[in-house]
């Protein structure tokens, strides 16, 4: 009987220990995992920032290229009525 208990006293040991392995792994893996997303947060953050400086500069690029449509469009005009006193 005291070989019996032993043997199971055994397994149980052994069992305790691989799911003491098996849990430090899973541990492991969860600090792993954690790690990258706390990596990909930080990725996403900088693109979102990215993302807003391109957007002023688009609005920037937009305003400046409105000013310049409208310089040109008043020269063309100077330049229309230039070219009508000349003609006259």
């Amino acid at each position: 009987m005291s070989t019996k208990i032993d043997e199971l006293f055994a397994t149980l040991r052994g069992l305790i220990s691989d799911q003491t392995r098996d849990l430090a792994l899973a541990m492991g893996e969860l600090r792993a995992a954690e790690s990258e997303r706390d990596n990909a947060r930080q990725s996403l953050r900088a693109a979102e920032q990215e993302v807003e400086e391109l957007d002023t500069l688009c609005n920037d690029f937009r305003r400046a290229n409105a000013r310049l449509v409208a310089e040109r469009d008043a020269a063309m005009e100077r330049l229309n009525h230039a070219e009508s006193i000349i003609m006259q």
